[in-house]
């Protein structure tokens, strides 16, 4: 799957987050627009993405407490990336 085909099905917005924001405002985020996931952005560049496995896992080892953790802490810090559109050669 291409990731115009991805974005023609999930919408053609991308929704981000700052790497020192409270997660607490991820999860109301995600839950205000229905996503499963965020960017996350620093001066304009992508440094991670959250998903809800990132959450989960911090809610699964933390007896179901976010504890004021910022993004930065969970994120995925190594998201696969394409250097253009219509690129097959992906990586992280």
């Amino acid at each position: 799957m291409k990731v115009s085909d991805i974005l023609r099905v999930k919408g053609g917005t991308l929704y981000t987050i700052s790497p020192d924001e409270r997660l607490e405002v991820a999860v109301q985020t995600m839950a205000q627009y229905d996503i499963g996931s965020l960017a996350v952005m620093e001066h304009g560049e992508l440094v991670g993405m959250l998903t809800f496995r990132e959450l989960i896992e911090t809610l699964a080892t933390n007896n179901g407490q976010l504890g004021g953790r910022i993004v930065r802490t969970v994120m995925d810090d190594h998201p696969m990336t394409c250097p253009r559109p219509n690129s097959n050669r992906c990586g992280p």
